[in-house]
């Protein structure tokens, strides 16, 4: 078993992949745009605003907070729980990312144009945002794989 002064890398790689999955909800997950007069008027808009945006949301939370506790705690029982807690925080956190890829076009529906008559094209597409906590979630579900491996080693 390891010494509980070692610096535990898996543990601190969860909880930034759940920090990086939560702030990317909050920095635009998709977007809008439709031509004026002269340019063109993209809007963009928060992950919270569909359903997979508020899954990921608290997922990262759950994986930030679960992957501190795995690095702060040492008693191996309460390691365990966290380990399964931040998982399933992990796992959740890739897989509504995941989904949100795919959901631009649900998550936008069909915007209101004020003062637009008969068809206006409306481009619908992705932020940046989503992509962070698409990484972030794969950087928090690497790292509890590698942390399950030491759990798993230790253990044996």
């Amino acid at each position: 078993m390891a010494d509980s002064s070692d610096i535990n890398y898996a543990g601190i790689g969860t909880a930034v992949g759940g920090l990086l999955g939560f702030v990317g909800v909050f920095l635009k997950w998709f977007s809008y745009s439709y031509p004026l007069l002269g340019g063109t008027v993209t809007i963009q808009m928060n992950g919270s605003e569909d359903w997979t945006g508020r899954v990921a949301i608290i997922a990262g939370v759950t994986a930030f907070a679960f992957g501190c506790a795995y690095v702060i705690l040492s008693d191996p029982g309460i390691r365990k729980v966290c380990l399964g807690f931040m998982g399933i925080g992990a796992i959740f956190t890739l897989a509504a990312s995941i989904i949100g890829l795919f959901r631009a076009t649900q998550a936008v529906g069909v915007p209101f144009l004020p003062g637009a008559t008969g068809n206006v094209p409306v481009a619908i597409g992705l932020a940046g945002g989503v992509y962070l906590s698409v990484a972030g979630g794969v950087v928090a579900v690497a790292a509890t794989v590698i942390a399950l491996q030491r759990q798993s080693r230790a253990t044996a």
